[in-house]
């Protein structure tokens, strides 16, 4: 698991930071390259991908509300739910995983999230 212990370490801390602007930009590259190609369908080359961001990303934020809320203000800011919601609208050709995966992904951090401003900020992004 990417976040095996509770520790707030400043190596923890910007490896969580990198993390999640790696996931931004792959959700972004996937976003970009569907408008570019007009294609309304994951490709499946990426859908392994896109699942493991996606995964991670729950871990991120849950660590965030935790631990240090500007890596959710990070999440936020980039309006990274916004690339949620185009995987969601995207056809199922094959990506019926990414989708299982990104509504796995919703239901863990509106479950486990306890800061109301992070979950108001996931509500209102």
């Amino acid at each position: 698991m990417l976040l095996e212990n509770n520790s707030k370490s400043p190596s923890e801390f910007l490896y969580i930071c990198l993390q999640l602007r790696i996931i931004h930009r792959r959700l972004q590259e996937h976003y970009q390259e569907s408008i570019q190609n007009q294609k309304h369908t994951t490709v499946e080359y990426n859908m392994g991908l896109l699942v493991e961001s996606l995964r991670s990303t729950s871990e991120i934020l849950i660590w965030s509300d935790q631990h240090d809320s500007s890596v959710f203000d990070f999440f936020s800011e980039k309006n990274m739910l916004s690339y949620f919601l185009h995987i969601m609208r995207q056809k199922s050709g094959g990506s019926s995983f990414v989708c299982v995966q990104l509504l796995q992904t919703l239901n863990i951090l509106f479950e486990d999230i306890r800061n109301e401003t992070s979950l108001c900020k996931l509500m209102l992004t």
